[in-house]
């Protein structure tokens, strides 16, 4: 990790990657203030699913979704399998629904898991980018 600057908060900044050659990681702007630089989840289901894992200590801070589904559905993301943490994501049939927001665009609780829920019955994929924040 190296030093880029200061944010808007005047706290350090800094420019990170990982991996090599054509496999590496894409650069993340990282200050003082987040735990972890970016990562990423993936899931194919056909019913309730845990999308990430908990980790103790720290929020799942949801960046970016990518949702599909075989067939009209919907889908609510929840913190630690029973707090609604979005509303029902309608997804038709066959198409792809992406949301994003820089800033974030929803958080577990401290120590939860994320996981989906399904209204309907379809087989269905999730791609999301999260960060864990303390």
């Amino acid at each position: 990790m190296a030093l880029y600057g200061r944010d808007a908060n005047g706290n350090d900044a800094y420019i990170e990657a990982a991996g090599s050659g054509t496999l590496a990681a894409p650069y993340a702007t990282v200050h003082d203030l987040q735990a972890y630089s970016l990562s990423s989840a993936q899931i194919d289901a056909s019913g309730n699913s845990d999308v990430v894992a908990a980790v103790s200590g720290y929020r799942v801070r949801v960046l970016s979704l990518a949702l599909s589904a075989s067939a009209n559905c919907s889908l609510r993301f929840q913190t630690g399998g029973s707090g609604n943490i979005t509303p029902r994501i309608r997804i038709p049939s066959g198409d792809t629904v992406t949301i994003a927001n820089s800033l974030g665009l929803f958080d577990t609780v401290r120590g939860d898991k994320l996981n989906v829920v399904l209204s309907g019955v379809a087989e269905y994929g999730v791609l999301c980018t999260y960060r864990l924040i303390s």
